[in-house]
């Protein structure tokens, strides 16, 4: 409606220059809303107007607005908001859901990864037991991590989306980075993505802030935790130098050195070095 329009865009119905009839209409597909707009500059007849229609839609579907005729199609703000959602993973923040469809998805990814790729990783480093706490905390970092890496790809892109929308002018390139320009939104481009950022495109750079913050959080902690296990127990590398001259004189090494052991020389654990140590003697 035009009041819930205003509500958004403070002052918009003071303006002289147009007036603007919105509605909302919430859609059962992928995406959360569909956006009908129609601006009508006050000396145009009364069924004239620009109409316009935008919203979440399938790949095979994405159409493009009105606005910035010299700028090429794919460049416009709304074209790119558009493309955005069509992408993959990237639609993940902009379901109906909201919030906790997001952290369910990123928990099955957060899951998917630490079963298949980080956990045999950590399985194959900790090999002597009593390092459980080591392999789970190691993997949690490595899953975490990539985790992380992914939300600020996607808050990266919906930030970028944010400030084009936001913008009054729209930067953009004629056929490469040597010839850039800047072509300004006239008065019902500024509305209809003002309208857009606000309804769309906020909520959703919010929703990816907040959960990029909590997952830095947790990954830091996790690797101050690993960090801590290891001055408790650490793991004996006999292949480090560092390791080895610290043997000498620490006890604490030693005797993990010598638990690790089980009684027969380091070198065995290595046929390189068994074969070195005349094939093996002393590990039978």
């Amino acid at each position: 409606s035009v009041s819930a329009f205003q509500s958004h865009v403070p002052g918009i119905s003071r303006g002289p220059s147009f007036n603007v009839v919105a509605s909302l209409s919430p859609l059962r597909s992928s995406s959360p809303f569909k956006l009908d707009a129609k601006f009508k500059l006050d000396n145009e007849e009364e069924d004239d107007g620009i109409p316009m229609s935008f919203g979440g839609s399938a790949p095979t579907a994405t159409t493009t607005t009105f606005g910035a005729e010299a700028v090429p199609e794919e460049q416009r703000p709304a074209n790119e908001y558009l493309d955005l959602i069509s992408a993959p993973f990237f639609d993940w923040a902009n379901q109906p859901g909201g919030t906790t469809a997001l952290v369910i998805r990123l928990g099955i990814l957060y899951a998917v990864t630490y079963a298949v790729v980080c956990w045999p990783i950590s399985g194959a480093t900790f090999t002597v037991d009593g390092y459980l706490s080591h392999k789970i905390l190691s993997s949690q970092i490595g899953a975490l991590g990539f985790l992380l890496l992914f939300c600020l790809r996607l808050y990266s892109g919906w930030g970028y989306i944010g400030s084009r929308l936001t913008s009054k002018e729209i930067e953009y390139e004629e056929s490469g980075w040597y010839d850039g320009d800047v072509e300004e939104k006239s008065d019902a481009e500024i509305a209809r993505d003002l309208l857009l950022y606000r309804q769309d495109v906020k909520p959703v750079v919010e929703r990816l802030r907040t959960i990029c913050i909590a997952a830095g959080a947790v990954w830091v902690a996790s690797c101050v935790g690993l960090n801590v296990l290891f001055q408790v127990k650490p793991m004996f590398n006999e292949y480090d130098p560092a390791m080895l001259e610290r043997l000498v004189y620490d006890d604490k090494i030693a005797g993990v050195a010598a638990d690790q052991s089980n009684g027969i020389p380091t070198y065995c654990n290595s046929r390189y070095y068994s074969a070195v140590a005349n094939g093996g003697q002393g590990c039978k």
